[in-house]
Formats: C-alpha cells, structure tokens, sequence
C-alpha cells in the first residue's frame, strides 16, 4: 500500500467498514464535499482531520498514509530492514570471531553512525547498513561485561539511534520494543540525565502510536525530574528538558489542547533554548531557538490553523541548524500546509529542497512518497512534465 494515494486507502477503509460518505463525513466533523474531494486526491487532509478520520473507521493514523510493515520485506532496499529487525530479536544466538574486548571501538563507531543519521545526505544507506552489526556486538558487549553501567548507556545510546532509523524507515511496528530496551538499558545506568532522556524516547514512539495522552503524561513526569536541576543546570540538562517539552506540546495539540502546546513552547521551551543557544545535540536531541520554532509551526499545522503554520514558516531559517533530518521535519510541515491551502507551485519548490537536502527520504518514508503522487495527479499542465521528472527521479513512476 505504501504508494497507494491516502483518499483512495481512506475510500477502501470506509468501504470495507459500511460506511457511507455523509456517515463518515459527519462523524469526523468535516463535509461531505470535503471528504469526497480528499478520496478524489484534490485535497489533502490536514493531520487534525486525518486522525478524527482514523478514530471513526477504527484504525490508526498510521495505516491511512499507507504505513504496513509486512511490506517492509520486498526488494532489495527494505531487506536491509529485514537485517535489522533479524538482529533486534536473534543477537544472542549470533557467532562473532572474537570477544568484544574494545567498547571504545564501539562508542566510536555508535557516535558516527549517530552523526550521519542526522548530517548525512545518504542517511539510510549509510546508517542502515552497519545497524545489525552493532545491534549484535553492542548486545553482546553487555553480556561480557555484566551489564556494566558503561556497556549499558552504550546500548541505551544505540536503541535510540535505531529508534529513530526504524521510525523513518517505515518499521515503526518495531518501535515500542525498541523504545522499551532504550529505557530498561536507561534504568541500569542509574543517571538521571540518561533516563530523562529515555523518557523523551518513550515520549516520541507512544505518540507515533497514536497515544498522546500517554506522551503527555511520559514527557510530564520527565520535565519533573529535571526541573530541580534547572537552577545549576548545564546545556545537557536544557537540551532533554526542551526535548520534554516539545514532546509535550505535540502531544497536548493531539488532545485536542493546542493553547497548553502554545504555552509550553513560549514560556518553558524558548527560554531553556534562548539560555543555551543553536547547535545542541545532547543525546540526539536536536534544540534551539530553530528547533521550538520549527515545533511551533507543527503545533498550528496540527492543530488545522494552515494560515498560522505558514506565517510563522516564514520566519524559520532551516539553515542555523546542522541536522538534515530536522531541516526536512520542517519542510514537511511547510508541505503539507501549502497542500492544505492548494499551492502546489510552493509544494513543488519544497519537496526539491528537502529531496536536495535528504534524498532517502523519497525512496523510505511513505507520507513523502505520498506528497510527490499527489503532486503528479494535481500538477497543472505548465509544470506536470517537471513533476513527473521528479517522480521518475525519486522511482515512483517510470
């Protein structure tokens, strides 16, 4: 499913479950006009909409914008997920020629695997090729030295790593797992600053799973940890305390509350990021300045309030930070309002930044997939030839 069009996933899920268009359209509290110009591809969905559509047919946000794992096993790129997933579950039972006898080998080669997810413009060929591999030997590092506190942050650093490649790549069935070793390898280090940090892992896959009431209450129990280190803190305890709170911010937009996000970004997180300033990657939590305001563009798109989301888009200089990966988060987000408001001259112009910025995002991520097929069957005639360039660039079509 992962290019089938989300209006026509949506058309087979109400199908499937009975439902007519005035039946769906009035439970999810839109038109019935604009639900059928949604499954006719014409509109695009806004994320506020999708997820009350989601909650009406029963299903998750996820599995409208065509995300099903079992997928993840054809051809040559998603075997190199399979490897991945083989070694989360069997790392015990494989052979390696010597003992892991050098962790500072391991750290090493974690921190760069870490550095190019982020930085890198072939991020997902680069990373994803040498996760197994240190899945198995970080695994087995722990076994050899008693789960030591040191062999432990190190596999608490992996995981999170790994999160966040498999989150991306598409595998976010595998997610939870993942985040659950993150935060048990968090618990043995017996470092606050460590476990805050896992809590903001934790934070971030529950509200992929479509549970922000459990994100909210993870990130809040996270930033009362902290907050009694604030007085004396360092730009550590600044950076995963901002993390929490943009977490919680998004997770309080998704309930429905987009006042309290608004208010945790102004008045905790902009603080915390003006104190330390741009440039901070504490744990891989990317903040800043930039970053709060990158999140506080995502709050007003996901809270339907498309004309704020660009306004304030315009103020955001992607370039003050470092990370490719969250460069594009907010060229997304930019994306998609220019849909909602059916720009696609400017959706145009911001899939080429981000497909310049992080190519492997148009070959892994099925929402950006789904962006450029929507962009083929809407493209007006002066430009439709470019787009579908680009769509045959990007493999979508031939």
């Amino acid at each position: 499913m992962s290019d089938i069009p989300t209006g026509h996933i949506i058309r087979l899920y109400r199908i499937d479950r009975k439902k007519n268009t005035t039946s769906l359209a009035t439970h999810a509290g839109i038109t019935v006009r604009y639900l059928e110009m949604i499954e006719a591809g014409t509109k695009t969905p806004t994320l506020h909409v999708l997820r009350r559509l989601a909650k009406v047919l029963g299903v998750r946000t996820s599995a409208l914008i065509g995300e099903a794992p079992s997928e993840d096993y054809e051809g040559p790129v998603n075997s190199r997920l399979a490897s991945i997933e083989r070694a989360l579950f069997t790392y015990d039972s494989v052979p390696l020629e010597t003992s892991v006898n050098q962790p500072e080998d391991l750290v090493d080669r974690i921190e760069v695997a870490g550095h190019a997810w982020f930085t890198s413009p072939n991020a997902y060929t680069d990373v994803i090729a040498v996760l197994p591999g240190l899945i198995v030997e970080t695994e087995q590092l722990v076994r050899e030295s008693g789960r030591s506190p040191e062999s432990c942050k190190l596999a608490y650093s992996l995981y999170r790593l790994t999160r966040g490649v498999m989150k991306h790549a598409g595998r976010i069935d595998l997610c939870p797992m993942i985040a659950d070793r993150t935060m048990r390898y968090a618990e043995e280090t017996e470092d606050p600053l460590t476990l805050a940090a896992a809590s903001w892992t934790l934070g971030q896959t529950i509200l992929s799973d479509d549970m922000p009431h459990g994100a909210l209450d993870v990130s809040m129990m996270g930033l009362e940890r902290l907050e009694q280190f604030l007085p004396d803190a360092t730009p550590e305890h600044f950076s995963i305390y901002g993390g929490l709170v943009q977490c919680a911010a998004i997770a309080s937009t998704r309930i429905g509350d987009p006042w309290q996000a608004r208010d945790l970004l102004r008045d905790k997180a902009m603080p915390a990021a003006n104190r330390i300033g741009e440039g901070r990657n504490h744990h891989n939590i990317f903040f800043g300045p930039t970053n709060v305001s990158i999140h506080a563009v995502g709050v007003e798109l996901e809270a339907g309030d498309v004309s704020e989301a660009v306004r304030l888009s315009d103020n955001v200089d992607i370039h003050k930070i470092e990370s490719m990966e969250r460069r594009c988060a907010h060229l997304y987000h930019v994306i998609k309002a220019y849909e909602c408001k059916g720009n696609d001259t400017a959706v145009f112009v911001h899939l080429k930044m981000a497909e310049r910025f992080r190519p492997g995002d148009f070959r892994y991520k099925r929402d950006v997939r789904a962006m450029v097929s929507t962009l083929v069957r809407r493209a007006k005639p002066s430009y439709a030839s470019e787009v579908r360039e680009f769509a045959g660039k990007i493999g979508l079509i031939d």
